[in-house]
């Protein structure tokens, strides 16, 4: 009996001591996050790369230039619909200095659309068996960073005509908007034909001026999903408003720099891969 219980006591150490370190690494993937986004990974870049105005690979002014041309562009075709426009940024909203060379903006602005799906329920859609129908993406599917198609669901493909502005595009980036999982944001990566549900929103863009890993990690960075939490509305369930997604900030530095940080951050949690590994 001594013994079993001096096992039982070392199994629980070993237990608390893991669950310590997890929650340790997974402070440290956030720190690397926040610094990513926050321009402090790539200050010796910068140092060697320094602004040169009118070059978007080197000043984020001149490269929300190209954005507003090109969304001005697509409009023009017919290919978007011509947004809303959103509030100019206040001081008190800022919740850091940029680096030079960098600027505020609002999502909207670099998106070309902001929307959600809506429940099958609603407009009388069945769900149906995989392989008879269309694959349907909830908030349990969109992790961090990463779709989970081990519980899928799927509805009559009737879906995709009734709701047309939810029909998911190869390289939609898609966050959730409802409940607990308020912030969990990744990119679908398929050619399947797919929908959301009233839970999940799309954020899609199609120019080259913004490297969607960046993105993500902007999305998926401490400071943003706490804003989301914060702005979360209806205390029964929290949920987004499409206007409150458009409007939050987006820090955009320039295309030579997202790819700099995108490097960084990409060795930085590989390191924490392995670390957790080790910990395992």
């Amino acid at each position: 009996i001594d013994k079993i219980n001096k096992r039982k006591l070392t199994a629980e150490s070993f237990k608390t001591e893991q669950t310590t370190q997890a929650t340790l690494l997974s402070q440290l993937r956030q720190a690397i996050l926040q610094e990513a986004i926050e321009g402090k990974l790539t200050a010796d870049w910068r140092k060697e790369n320094p602004v040169r105005k009118g070059d978007p690979d080197y000043d984020a002014e001149s490269l929300m230039e190209k954005i507003k041309a090109e969304k001005e562009k697509l409009v023009k075709e017919g290919k978007i619909k011509k947004q809303k426009t959103l509030a100019p940024i206040k001081a008190e909203e800022v919740p850091f200095d940029l680096p030079e060379g960098w600027v505020w903006t609002r999502l909207g602005e670099v998106t070309e659309l902001i929307t959600k799906g809506s429940s099958p329920n609603w407009q009388g859609v069945p769900y149906v068996e995989k392989g008879k129908g269309i694959r349907f993406i909830t908030s349990k599917n969109v992790g961090f960073y990463k779709i989970d198609f081990t519980d899928e669901t799927f509805v009559d493909e009737r879906f995709n005509q009734i709701e047309p502005r939810s029909v998911l595009k190869n390289g939609d980036i898609l966050t959730n908007i409802v409940g607990a999982s308020i912030g969990r944001t990744a990119i679908y990566d398929l050619d399947d034909n797919a929908n959301i549900n009233q839970a999940v929103c799309i954020l899609r863009y199609t120019h080259k001026y913004v490297i969607k890993l960046f993105f993500l990690h902007w999305m998926n960075s401490p400071i943003v999903i706490n804003k989301m939490h914060e702005d979360e509305f209806a205390p029964g369930r929290a949920n987004l408003s499409m206007l409150n997604v458009a409007s939050f900030l987006f820090a955009l530095p320039p295309l030579a720099e997202q790819q700099a940080i995108v490097d960084r951050v990409e060795k930085l949690l590989f390191m924490v891969d392995e670390l957790e590994k080790q910990v395992s």
